[in-house]
Protein backbone atom coordinates (compact mmCIF):
# COMPACT_ATOMS: atom_id res chain seq x y z
CA UNK A 1 0.00 0.00 0.00
CA UNK A 2 0.97 3.98 -1.22
CA UNK A 3 0.70 6.57 1.71
CA UNK A 4 1.72 9.98 1.37
CA UNK A 5 3.41 12.15 3.69
CA UNK A 6 4.27 16.24 3.15
CA UNK A 7 7.30 17.45 4.66
CA UNK A 8 7.77 21.02 4.88
CA UNK A 9 11.58 21.67 3.57
CA UNK A 10 14.35 24.44 4.15
CA UNK A 11 17.30 24.14 2.02
CA UNK A 12 21.05 23.96 3.68
CA UNK A 13 22.82 22.82 0.74
CA UNK A 14 26.55 24.03 0.75
CA UNK A 15 29.11 24.47 -2.36
CA UNK A 16 32.44 23.64 -3.21
CA UNK A 17 33.97 25.34 -0.19
CA UNK A 18 31.51 23.91 2.45
CA UNK A 19 29.90 27.63 2.38
CA UNK A 20 25.86 27.93 2.53
CA UNK A 21 24.22 28.03 -0.47
CA UNK A 22 21.98 31.27 -0.22
CA UNK A 23 18.66 30.11 -0.43
CA UNK A 24 17.68 32.47 -3.10
CA UNK A 25 19.69 30.71 -5.72
CA UNK A 26 18.46 27.23 -4.66
CA UNK A 27 14.82 28.98 -5.23
CA UNK A 28 15.62 30.06 -9.23
CA UNK A 29 17.40 26.96 -9.64
CA UNK A 30 14.15 24.91 -8.10
CA UNK A 31 11.90 27.30 -10.26
CA UNK A 32 14.10 26.96 -13.48
CA UNK A 33 13.59 22.54 -13.15
CA UNK A 34 9.83 23.25 -12.68
CA UNK A 35 9.61 25.09 -16.15
CA UNK A 36 11.71 22.71 -17.39
CA UNK A 37 9.65 19.86 -16.09
CA UNK A 38 6.88 21.53 -17.77
CA UNK A 39 8.08 21.74 -21.12
CA UNK A 40 9.44 17.93 -21.20
CA UNK A 41 5.84 17.25 -19.96
CA UNK A 42 3.77 19.43 -23.07
CA UNK A 43 6.64 17.95 -25.51
CA UNK A 44 5.82 14.19 -24.12
CA UNK A 45 2.07 14.90 -24.84
CA UNK A 46 2.95 16.24 -28.08
CA UNK A 47 5.10 13.24 -29.39
CA UNK A 48 1.93 11.09 -27.81
CA UNK A 49 -0.24 12.60 -29.92
CA UNK A 50 1.83 12.58 -33.15
CA UNK A 51 2.38 8.57 -32.81
CA UNK A 52 -1.62 7.92 -32.21
CA UNK A 53 -2.28 9.77 -35.13
CA UNK A 54 0.20 7.69 -36.98
CA UNK A 55 -1.60 4.94 -35.25
CA UNK A 56 -4.76 5.58 -36.24
CA UNK A 57 -3.78 6.39 -40.02
CA UNK A 58 -1.87 2.51 -39.98
CA UNK A 59 -4.70 1.48 -39.17
CA UNK A 60 -6.84 2.61 -41.80
CA UNK A 61 -4.47 1.58 -44.54
CA UNK A 62 -3.75 -2.00 -42.98
CA UNK A 63 -6.69 -2.61 -40.89
CA UNK A 64 -4.36 -3.37 -37.69
CA UNK A 65 -2.72 -1.15 -35.43
CA UNK A 66 1.20 -1.13 -35.63
CA UNK A 67 3.53 -2.04 -32.97
CA UNK A 68 5.57 0.11 -30.87
CA UNK A 69 8.92 -1.54 -31.46
CA UNK A 70 8.52 -2.44 -35.47
CA UNK A 71 7.80 1.66 -35.58
CA UNK A 72 10.31 3.37 -33.14
CA UNK A 73 12.58 0.18 -31.95
CA UNK A 74 11.24 -0.08 -28.70
CA UNK A 75 8.33 1.21 -26.67
CA UNK A 76 7.05 4.90 -26.97
CA UNK A 77 7.76 5.63 -23.20
CA UNK A 78 11.39 4.86 -24.42
CA UNK A 79 11.30 6.40 -27.53
CA UNK A 80 9.85 9.82 -25.92
CA UNK A 81 12.84 9.50 -22.72
CA UNK A 82 15.64 9.69 -25.52
CA UNK A 83 14.48 12.57 -26.93
CA UNK A 84 14.93 14.14 -23.69
CA UNK A 85 18.55 12.84 -22.75
CA UNK A 86 19.90 15.97 -22.87
CA UNK A 87 19.46 20.12 -23.14
CA UNK A 88 17.68 20.15 -19.67
CA UNK A 89 19.41 20.30 -16.20
CA UNK A 90 16.85 17.00 -14.15
CA UNK A 91 18.35 14.31 -13.09
CA UNK A 92 17.97 11.38 -15.43
CA UNK A 93 16.18 9.25 -13.18
CA UNK A 94 13.30 11.97 -12.44
CA UNK A 95 13.44 12.77 -16.03
CA UNK A 96 12.54 9.34 -16.84
CA UNK A 97 10.01 9.49 -13.98
CA UNK A 98 8.44 12.54 -15.58
CA UNK A 99 8.19 11.45 -19.46
CA UNK A 100 6.69 7.87 -18.18
CA UNK A 101 4.14 9.89 -16.02
CA UNK A 102 3.27 12.25 -18.88
CA UNK A 103 2.68 9.26 -21.25
CA UNK A 104 0.98 7.20 -18.95
CA UNK A 105 -1.60 10.13 -18.59
CA UNK A 106 -2.28 10.64 -22.03
CA UNK A 107 -3.00 6.90 -22.19
CA UNK A 108 -5.83 6.95 -19.84
CA UNK A 109 -7.35 9.63 -21.25
CA UNK A 110 -6.61 8.70 -24.68
CA UNK A 111 -10.50 7.71 -25.30
CA UNK A 112 -11.99 10.93 -23.71
CA UNK A 113 -9.12 13.01 -25.75
CA UNK A 114 -10.82 11.20 -29.05
CA UNK A 115 -14.45 11.58 -28.17
CA UNK A 116 -13.78 15.33 -27.67
CA UNK A 117 -14.69 15.47 -24.13
CA UNK A 118 -11.79 16.25 -23.27
CA UNK A 119 -8.88 18.46 -24.37
CA UNK A 120 -5.88 17.96 -25.18
CA UNK A 121 -3.61 17.68 -22.16
CA UNK A 122 -1.39 21.26 -21.29
CA UNK A 123 0.88 21.48 -18.21
CA UNK A 124 1.02 24.85 -16.49
CA UNK A 125 3.78 26.39 -14.96
CA UNK A 126 3.17 25.20 -11.49
CA UNK A 127 4.28 21.48 -11.95
CA UNK A 128 5.64 19.37 -9.32
CA UNK A 129 9.18 17.83 -9.34
CA UNK A 130 8.74 14.13 -10.19
CA UNK A 131 11.77 12.73 -7.96
CA UNK A 132 12.67 8.77 -8.41
CA UNK A 133 12.60 6.93 -5.89
CA UNK A 134 16.18 6.21 -5.81
CA UNK A 135 16.58 9.96 -5.80
CA UNK A 136 15.49 10.36 -2.21
CA UNK A 137 17.87 9.84 0.92
CA UNK A 138 16.51 10.63 4.73
CA UNK A 139 19.17 10.65 6.99
CA UNK A 140 18.74 11.59 10.86
CA UNK A 141 21.88 13.84 12.12
CA UNK A 142 22.49 15.79 15.25
CA UNK A 143 18.91 15.22 16.09
CA UNK A 144 17.36 16.46 13.10
CA UNK A 145 16.08 14.87 10.24
CA UNK A 146 16.95 15.47 6.46
CA UNK A 147 16.32 14.40 3.24
CA UNK A 148 19.21 14.61 0.56
CA UNK A 149 17.69 14.74 -3.26
CA UNK A 150 19.20 14.19 -6.06
CA UNK A 151 17.67 16.22 -8.39
CA UNK A 152 20.57 18.11 -11.00
CA UNK A 153 22.22 16.00 -13.53
CA UNK A 154 26.33 16.21 -13.98
CA UNK A 155 26.41 19.57 -15.63
CA UNK A 156 24.52 21.21 -14.08
CA UNK A 157 26.23 20.78 -10.76
CA UNK A 158 29.34 21.74 -12.58
CA UNK A 159 27.33 24.63 -13.52
CA UNK A 160 26.32 25.64 -10.20
CA UNK A 161 29.73 24.99 -8.01
CA UNK A 162 28.04 22.87 -5.42
CA UNK A 163 29.67 20.22 -3.30
CA UNK A 164 27.65 16.91 -4.09
CA UNK A 165 25.01 15.27 -6.78
CA UNK A 166 22.51 15.79 -4.19
CA UNK A 167 20.99 18.67 -2.84
CA UNK A 168 20.37 18.54 1.09
CA UNK A 169 17.10 19.91 2.74
CA UNK A 170 15.99 20.21 6.60
CA UNK A 171 12.77 18.38 7.20
CA UNK A 172 10.15 20.41 9.62
CA UNK A 173 8.67 17.48 11.84
CA UNK A 174 5.99 18.78 13.12
CA UNK A 175 4.01 15.53 15.08
CA UNK A 176 5.18 12.43 16.15
CA UNK A 177 3.20 10.84 13.47
CA UNK A 178 5.73 11.97 10.96
CA UNK A 179 8.97 11.46 12.81
CA UNK A 180 7.73 7.51 13.14
CA UNK A 181 7.26 7.85 9.48
CA UNK A 182 10.70 9.07 9.04
CA UNK A 183 12.26 6.38 11.45
CA UNK A 184 10.53 3.76 9.01
CA UNK A 185 11.54 4.83 5.71
CA UNK A 186 15.60 5.26 7.32
CA UNK A 187 14.66 1.43 8.56
CA UNK A 188 13.62 0.39 5.68
CA UNK A 189 10.49 -0.59 7.05
CA UNK A 190 8.71 1.09 4.76
CA UNK A 191 10.32 2.02 1.15
CA UNK A 192 10.27 5.16 -0.55
CA UNK A 193 8.49 5.40 -3.47
CA UNK A 194 8.36 7.72 -6.52
CA UNK A 195 7.55 11.01 -5.10
CA UNK A 196 7.02 15.14 -5.75
CA UNK A 197 8.63 18.09 -5.11
CA UNK A 198 6.38 21.42 -5.37
CA UNK A 199 6.55 25.18 -3.87
CA UNK A 200 3.41 26.11 -2.16
CA UNK A 201 2.67 29.95 -3.03
CA UNK A 202 0.93 31.33 0.15
CA UNK A 203 3.88 29.58 2.55
CA UNK A 204 6.56 30.25 0.34
CA UNK A 205 8.13 27.25 0.96
CA UNK A 206 9.10 24.24 -0.86
CA UNK A 207 7.45 21.04 0.30
CA UNK A 208 8.27 17.16 -0.23
CA UNK A 209 4.61 14.96 -1.16
CA UNK A 210 7.47 11.71 -0.23
CA UNK A 211 5.50 8.54 -0.96
CA UNK A 212 6.23 5.29 1.03
CA UNK A 213 4.97 1.79 0.74
CA UNK A 214 4.36 -1.17 2.93
CA UNK A 215 2.61 -3.91 2.94
CA UNK A 216 -0.81 -4.61 4.55
CA UNK A 217 -1.14 -7.36 7.38
CA UNK A 218 -4.08 -9.28 6.51
CA UNK A 219 -6.46 -9.60 9.48
CA UNK A 220 -8.25 -12.58 10.01
CA UNK A 221 -10.51 -11.54 12.41
CA UNK A 222 -12.84 -9.62 9.49
CA UNK A 223 -15.47 -11.39 8.41
CA UNK A 224 -15.25 -10.33 4.78
CA UNK A 225 -19.67 -10.74 4.37
CA UNK A 226 -20.08 -8.54 7.57
CA UNK A 227 -20.67 -4.77 6.24
CA UNK A 228 -20.61 -1.75 7.90
CA UNK A 229 -23.17 0.97 5.92
CA UNK A 230 -21.81 4.16 6.84
CA UNK A 231 -24.31 7.30 5.95
CA UNK A 232 -22.72 10.95 5.73
CA UNK A 233 -25.58 13.11 6.46
CA UNK A 234 -26.09 16.34 8.29
CA UNK A 235 -27.60 15.53 11.56
CA UNK A 236 -24.79 12.71 11.81
CA UNK A 237 -21.66 13.86 9.53
CA UNK A 238 -21.06 9.86 9.81
CA UNK A 239 -23.66 7.45 11.15
CA UNK A 240 -22.95 3.84 10.66
CA UNK A 241 -24.28 0.44 11.82
CA UNK A 242 -24.27 -3.15 10.45
CA UNK A 243 -28.04 -4.11 8.79
CA UNK A 244 -30.49 -5.78 11.62
CA UNK A 245 -28.20 -4.31 14.81
CA UNK A 246 -29.18 -1.48 16.43
CA UNK A 247 -26.01 -0.55 17.56
CA UNK A 248 -24.70 2.25 15.74
CA UNK A 249 -21.64 4.02 15.37
CA UNK A 250 -22.30 8.30 14.98
CA UNK A 251 -20.25 11.25 14.90
CA UNK A 252 -22.28 14.81 16.35
CA UNK A 253 -21.94 17.33 13.77
CA UNK A 254 -22.38 19.85 16.60
CA UNK A 255 -18.50 20.51 16.66
CA UNK A 256 -18.30 21.25 13.10
CA UNK A 257 -21.65 23.80 12.85
CA UNK A 258 -20.26 25.39 15.93
CA UNK A 259 -16.81 25.82 14.37
CA UNK A 260 -18.53 27.13 10.68
CA UNK A 261 -20.37 29.42 12.43
CA UNK A 262 -17.71 31.03 14.41
CA UNK A 263 -15.33 31.03 11.56
CA UNK A 264 -17.55 32.38 9.09
CA UNK A 265 -18.85 34.84 11.42
CA UNK A 266 -15.35 35.86 11.53
CA UNK A 267 -14.74 35.83 8.26
CA UNK A 268 -17.46 38.05 7.09
CA UNK A 269 -15.88 40.44 9.63
CA UNK A 270 -12.64 40.32 8.40
CA UNK A 271 -13.59 40.93 4.90
CA UNK A 272 -15.65 44.17 6.19
CA UNK A 273 -12.41 45.46 7.89
CA UNK A 274 -10.31 45.08 4.63
CA UNK A 275 -12.49 48.14 3.46
CA UNK A 276 -10.95 50.28 6.43
CA UNK A 277 -7.77 49.15 6.59
CA UNK A 278 -4.24 50.85 7.94
CA UNK A 279 -1.61 51.67 5.84
CA UNK A 280 0.01 48.57 6.56
CA UNK A 281 -2.46 46.81 4.00
CA UNK A 282 -3.14 49.36 1.96
CA UNK A 283 -1.34 50.01 -1.66
CA UNK A 284 -0.47 46.41 -2.13
CA UNK A 285 -3.61 44.97 -3.70
CA UNK A 286 -6.57 42.39 -3.14
CA UNK A 287 -4.25 39.87 -1.55
CA UNK A 288 -2.58 42.38 1.06
CA UNK A 289 -5.79 43.44 2.31
CA UNK A 290 -7.77 40.33 2.47
CA UNK A 291 -4.53 38.26 4.13
CA UNK A 292 -6.28 37.91 7.38
CA UNK A 293 -9.05 36.22 5.42
CA UNK A 294 -6.32 33.36 3.64
CA UNK A 295 -5.05 32.87 7.01
CA UNK A 296 -9.00 31.83 8.69
CA UNK A 297 -9.36 29.95 5.30
CA UNK A 298 -5.64 28.50 6.07
CA UNK A 299 -7.24 27.37 9.67
CA UNK A 300 -10.74 25.88 8.69
CA UNK A 301 -8.53 23.97 5.96
CA UNK A 302 -7.05 22.45 9.03
CA UNK A 303 -9.56 21.64 11.50
CA UNK A 304 -10.76 19.77 8.70
CA UNK A 305 -8.32 18.26 8.10
CA UNK A 306 -7.50 16.75 11.66
CA UNK A 307 -11.80 16.48 12.25
CA UNK A 308 -12.02 14.04 9.20
CA UNK A 309 -8.52 12.53 10.71
CA UNK A 310 -10.29 11.78 13.86
CA UNK A 311 -13.35 10.78 12.62
CA UNK A 312 -12.22 8.25 9.89
CA UNK A 313 -9.79 7.01 12.48
CA UNK A 314 -12.82 6.20 15.16
CA UNK A 315 -14.92 4.67 12.02
CA UNK A 316 -11.99 1.94 11.52
CA UNK A 317 -11.39 1.11 15.12
CA UNK A 318 -15.39 0.71 15.71
CA UNK A 319 -15.41 -1.67 12.30
CA UNK A 320 -11.91 -3.98 13.04
CA UNK A 321 -14.11 -4.10 16.62
CA UNK A 322 -17.38 -5.45 15.09
CA UNK A 323 -15.30 -7.74 12.58
CA UNK A 324 -16.55 -5.63 9.70
CA UNK A 325 -14.15 -6.94 7.11
CA UNK A 326 -16.41 -4.81 4.20
CA UNK A 327 -17.35 -0.81 4.92
CA UNK A 328 -19.95 0.45 1.97
CA UNK A 329 -20.37 3.76 1.24
CA UNK A 330 -22.38 6.04 -0.60
CA UNK A 331 -20.98 7.34 -4.04
CA UNK A 332 -21.06 11.00 -3.77
CA UNK A 333 -19.69 11.91 -7.16
CA UNK A 334 -21.16 14.60 -8.74
CA UNK A 335 -23.53 15.79 -5.58
CA UNK A 336 -25.32 19.07 -6.38
CA UNK A 337 -28.82 19.47 -5.02
CA UNK A 338 -29.52 21.85 -2.06
CA UNK A 339 -30.30 19.50 0.61
CA UNK A 340 -26.39 17.81 -0.04
CA UNK A 341 -24.65 21.21 -0.19
CA UNK A 342 -23.66 20.59 3.31
CA UNK A 343 -21.64 17.52 1.86
CA UNK A 344 -19.94 19.40 -0.61
CA UNK A 345 -19.19 22.13 2.07
CA UNK A 346 -17.33 20.04 4.89
CA UNK A 347 -15.59 18.49 1.92
CA UNK A 348 -17.11 14.56 2.54
CA UNK A 349 -14.94 13.70 -0.06
CA UNK A 350 -12.01 14.26 1.91
CA UNK A 351 -13.49 12.16 4.44
CA UNK A 352 -14.40 9.47 2.60
CA UNK A 353 -10.39 9.43 1.20
CA UNK A 354 -9.14 8.99 4.65
CA UNK A 355 -11.56 6.34 5.71
CA UNK A 356 -10.34 4.66 2.12
CA UNK A 357 -6.83 4.27 3.08
CA UNK A 358 -7.31 3.61 6.55
CA UNK A 359 -9.55 1.27 5.89
CA UNK A 360 -6.98 -0.43 3.31
CA UNK A 361 -4.40 -0.68 6.18
CA UNK A 362 -6.90 -2.34 8.26
CA UNK A 363 -7.77 -4.77 5.75
CA UNK A 364 -10.72 -3.83 5.59
CA UNK A 365 -12.50 -3.80 1.82
CA UNK A 366 -14.52 -0.82 0.60
CA UNK A 367 -17.37 -0.30 -1.82
CA UNK A 368 -19.41 2.63 -3.46
CA UNK A 369 -22.79 2.39 -4.07
CA UNK A 370 -25.56 4.59 -5.75
CA UNK A 371 -26.39 6.50 -3.10
CA UNK A 372 -30.19 7.33 -5.01
CA UNK A 373 -32.96 6.66 -2.43
CA UNK A 374 -31.13 5.00 0.36
CA UNK A 375 -32.27 7.82 2.08
CA UNK A 376 -35.71 7.11 1.49
CA UNK A 377 -36.13 3.47 1.68
CA UNK A 378 -37.53 2.04 4.66
CA UNK A 379 -34.75 -0.55 5.99
CA UNK A 380 -37.81 -2.65 7.61
CA UNK A 381 -40.27 -3.38 4.65
CA UNK A 382 -38.31 -1.68 2.37
CA UNK A 383 -40.90 0.80 1.22
CA UNK A 384 -39.13 3.77 -0.81
CA UNK A 385 -41.34 7.19 -0.84
CA UNK A 386 -39.75 10.72 -0.28
CA UNK A 387 -42.33 11.51 2.41
CA UNK A 388 -41.01 8.76 4.88
CA UNK A 389 -38.60 11.52 5.72
CA UNK A 390 -40.55 13.47 7.81
CA UNK A 391 -37.54 15.54 8.97
CA UNK A 392 -34.12 15.75 7.89
CA UNK A 393 -33.03 14.05 10.99
CA UNK A 394 -36.43 11.60 11.53
CA UNK A 395 -37.80 8.90 8.98
CA UNK A 396 -41.37 7.17 9.41
CA UNK A 397 -42.34 4.68 7.09
CA UNK A 398 -45.75 5.66 5.64
CA UNK A 399 -46.59 1.88 4.55
CA UNK A 400 -45.40 -0.30 7.99
CA UNK A 401 -44.91 2.76 10.50
CA UNK A 402 -40.98 2.34 11.57
CA UNK A 403 -39.71 5.05 13.20
CA UNK A 404 -36.06 6.10 13.41
CA UNK A 405 -33.21 8.56 12.99
CA UNK A 406 -33.16 8.74 9.82
CA UNK A 407 -29.31 8.86 9.27
CA UNK A 408 -29.56 5.58 10.90
CA UNK A 409 -32.01 4.29 8.76
CA UNK A 410 -30.14 5.22 5.63
CA UNK A 411 -27.15 3.76 7.45
CA UNK A 412 -28.88 0.52 7.60
CA UNK A 413 -29.81 0.59 3.90
CA UNK A 414 -26.19 1.31 2.66
CA UNK A 415 -25.17 -2.10 4.58
CA UNK A 416 -27.10 -4.16 2.51
CA UNK A 417 -24.95 -5.68 -0.32
CA UNK A 418 -25.97 -4.93 -3.52
CA UNK A 419 -28.85 -2.12 -1.90
CA UNK A 420 -28.11 0.29 -5.35
CA UNK A 421 -29.25 -2.64 -7.55
CA UNK A 422 -32.17 -3.64 -4.91
CA UNK A 423 -33.49 -0.43 -5.42
CA UNK A 424 -33.13 0.04 -8.92
CA UNK A 425 -35.57 -3.08 -8.97
CA UNK A 426 -38.18 -1.98 -6.65
CA UNK A 427 -38.32 1.22 -8.27
CA UNK A 428 -38.52 0.07 -12.06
Amino acid sequence: MNKVVKLALICEQSDKDNSPVDYKKINEILWELQKQTREIKNKAIQYCWEYNNFSSDYYKKFNEYPKEKDILSYTLVGFVNDKFKTGNDLYSGNCSTTVRNACTEFKNSKKELIKGSRSIINYRSNQPLDIHNKCIRIEFENNCFYTYLKLLNRPAFKKYNFANTEIKFKILVRDNSTKTILERCISNEYEIAASKLLYDQKKKCWFLNLVYAFEIKSNNSLDPNKILGVDLGIHYPICASVYGSLDRFTIDGGEIDEFRRRVESRKISMLKQGKNCGDGRIGHGIKARNKPVYNIEDKIARFRDTANHKYSRALIEYAVKHTCGTIQMEDLTGITDIANRFLKNWSYYDLQTKIEYKAKEAGINIVYIDPKNTSRRCSKCGYIDKENRETQSRFICLKCGFKENADYNASQNIGIKDIDKLIKEDVH
